[in-house]
Order: C-alpha cells, then structure tokens, then sequence
C-alpha cells in the first residue's frame, strides 16, 4: 500500500478523528497494513532466496564459504589485538 494512500487528509470535518480512542483504532489499522505489507515483502523475498539456492546450489555454498571466511578473518583480527581490556571494549 502507498504511503500516500495509507495517511490520506481528511476531505471533511467528519472525518477527523475525535476522540482518543478513534485516534487508537487508525494508528493500529494503519499499523496492521504495515505489518502485512512487511510480512507479504519477506515471504516473496524468501521464496525468492530459496528458488536461487534450488537453482543454483554450488553459488550459494561459495558465498556462505567467503562470507564465513570474512567473519572468521574480522574476529581473528579483533580478537589478535593487544589490549589491556576485553575484546568487547573495542566496539
């Protein structure tokens, strides 16, 4: 849903909200549009993943091995410098 339809101005005086809980039920249905948007986005984006690992399996095993070789190369790092503190003091 676009945002402009989503916080759309009230075209009349009767359609502004006026009480508190009125204000309550617009945010948690604006809300609720959010959500399902979000969760439709991440279920496409999922499936999406999960046909290019099907189709191309030897790819995704050489990323998830150069990814993993990153991070083990950026922990050795940081755990190899000298500090009088822990490592945690770094970040």
């Amino acid at each position: 849903m676009e945002y402009a339809q989503l916080n759309k101005t009230p075209s009349s005086p009767q359609e502004i909200p006026t009480s508190t809980e009125e204000r309550m039920r617009n945010m948690r249905a604006t809300m609720e549009q959010y959500m399902t948007t979000a969760s439709e986005r991440a279920r496409d984006a999922a499936a999406y993943a999960d046909r290019t690992v099907h189709q191309n399996p030897w790819t995704a095993v050489g990323v998830g091995f150069g990814v993993g070789m990153v991070f083990g190369a950026l922990v050795t790092l940081l755990a190899s410098r000298s500090s009088p503190h822990g490592m945690m003091d770094q970040f």
